[in-house]
């Protein structure tokens, strides 16, 4: 199993941020920047790795490259 809390723990150390930062906190970030600039949700799943368990989004609908860039250009 990778270690990855004592991964992260390097990084923090390594760039001098605050002790206080988590794993998850860009993640949190992100999907609170790409909420509020309205992207679309499926996109936001897509991108972060989350089960679509809607039908006809997982199956029938194709979100090629443009259509994921379009989105995010939405966010400031």
């Amino acid at each position: 199993m990778i270690n990855n809390a004592g991964r992260f723990n390097k990084i923090i150390s390594a760039l001098h941020f605050r002790e206080d930062h988590r794993p998850h906190d860009p993640r949190k970030t992100f999907i609170t920047m790409a909420k509020k600039a309205k992207v679309d949700e499926y996109v936001i799943k897509r991108l972060i790795g989350h089960r679509i368990t809607d039908i006809t989004e997982s199956a029938y609908t194709k979100r090629d490259v443009d259509w994921l860039r379009e989105e995010l250009e939405k966010m400031p």
